[in-house]
């Protein structure tokens, strides 16, 4: 007589939630639609970065105005408008068979999928262009430990005169104590300036720390697509949504090179 087999208890694990840092946390609010007129790029405009190039102190041996016909004027430079920011477009895949209960679950997965990974997955895309927009500010600066980058990213936000957020690794983050405080529901350096550690940095800016102005975002409502092929017996669904993430102004980057 063949014993009888008892199925296993199936449980099904409750959805995780995302992590609450990382760059959709420095972005805070999303800015409103527009008419998805963003998915053609964003083009972010301000008055808060001149570079050091439009002011000036009378009479300072540091500071000479730039000369015009032997005379000392007050004038300068205006603040380039960065290039236009590009929409990214995430996605998350599930499929099953076609059976009515498993179309639903591969529906939720999908878009369960893309809930948990979307960040990661801008932040990867993202991490270029903050690299591109490095390559712009001048020679590379390099730091030997992670202490004396923060300590350059630190002084330029300070020439600034405004709060700045240190794109980097995740895995930066516990490397030095003191450096990386807690302040609220954010992670701050000793002056202030806010941390955006990101698992998509990771392999994405790797040994880099970029210094940017705040971030501010656009994106879609999340759409599930769904298809069908009966002779492979298989229920399909895509979860994505197109995202823009831009910043009025690059400020510093260093790479720390041990």
């Amino acid at each position: 007589m063949t014993a009888p087999v008892i199925d296993a208890f199936h449980f099904t694990a409750p959805p995780a939630n995302p992590t609450t840092y990382g760059l959709y946390a420095a972005v805070g609010d999303w800015q409103p639609e527009g008419a998805n007129r963003f998915l053609h790029g964003v083009e972010v405009r301000g008055n808060s970065y001149s570079n050091g190039q439009a002011s000036g102190v009378w009479t300072a041996d540091w500071c000479a105005p730039p000369p015009l016909d032997n005379a000392e004027r007050k004038e300068g430079v205006r603040q380039d408008i960065l290039d236009q920011f590009a929409p990214i477009t995430v996605w998350a895949y599930d499929e099953c068979d076609l059976t009515e209960p498993s179309r639903r679950e591969v529906e939720a997965n999908a878009a369960q999928f893309l809930r948990l990974e979307e960040q990661p997955m801008v932040e990867r895309e993202f991490a270029e262009r903050l690299k591109l927009d490095a390559a712009d500010l001048g020679p590379a600066q390099t730091a030997a430990s992670f202490k004396q980058a923060v300590g350059y990213l630190e002084g330029a936000m300070a020439l600034t005169g405004t709060v700045g957020y240190f794109h980097a690794g995740a895995q930066w983050a516990s490397q030095e104590f003191g450096l990386v405080i807690k302040s609220g529901t954010r992670w701050t350096s000793p002056l202030g300036n806010i941390w955006v550690f990101g698992g998509g940095y990771v392999e994405g800016l790797d040994d880099m720390i970029v210094a940017t102005s705040q971030p501010y975002g656009w994106r879609d409502q999340v759409t599930t697509r769904t298809a069908i092929d009966e002779r492979n017996n298989v229920f399909a669904a895509v979860a994505e949504r197109s995202v823009v993430v831009g910043y009025e102004a690059a400020i510093a980057a260093v790479t720390i090179t041990p």
